[in-house]
């Protein structure tokens, strides 16, 4: 679903739109990942809202999360090699590239996902609702550095 103009600017009208209450604590984490154009962790976003937010609890970060991505808000990528999962507003079908030096992640375009789920033998009666692919590689910075 393409979000509004209001929407877009306006998070609590994205919250109510989705039938979602608008709470300050919604309402603030939903605004920090717009600004971002990193992938936070739950613990980075108590860590960045906290001083602005004293009652905020990391609890109170992760149920915001998990009611921000069951609204189609918010995407999460499942942290690679056991690492944490981390946040994003891109709730749109795309795919991740992660420099495995420093951990940074880039979105990229989903171009293959038909092409994934046709190739794949599933179990008998599974419904596919997601793919995640995150490509591994070493980003240009990391690869200037060395």
């Amino acid at each position: 679903m393409a979000r509004g103009i209001t929407e877009q600017s306006n998070p609590g009208a994205s919250l109510a739109a989705r039938g979602v209450r608008a709470t300050k604590q919604r309402i603030a984490i939903l605004e920090r990942l717009r600004a971002s154009r990193d992938h936070p962790t739950a613990a980075e976003l108590y860590r960045d809202l906290v001083a602005d937010h004293p009652n905020l609890s990391l609890k109170t970060v992760y149920e915001a999360l998990d009611v921000l991505v069951g609204a189609s808000l918010a995407g999460c990528v499942i942290g690679a090699g056991g690492g944490p999962t981390r946040y994003e507003p891109n709730a749109e079908p795309h795919y991740h590239a992660q420099c495995r030096v420093c951990g940074s992640l880039t979105d990229v375009q989903a171009a293959a996902d038909g092409h994934i789920r046709g190739r794949s033998a599933l179990p008998e009666g599974f419904s596919v609702e997601g793919i995640q692919v995150t490509i591994v590689g070493i980003c240009r910075r990391c690869r200037n550095a060395i």
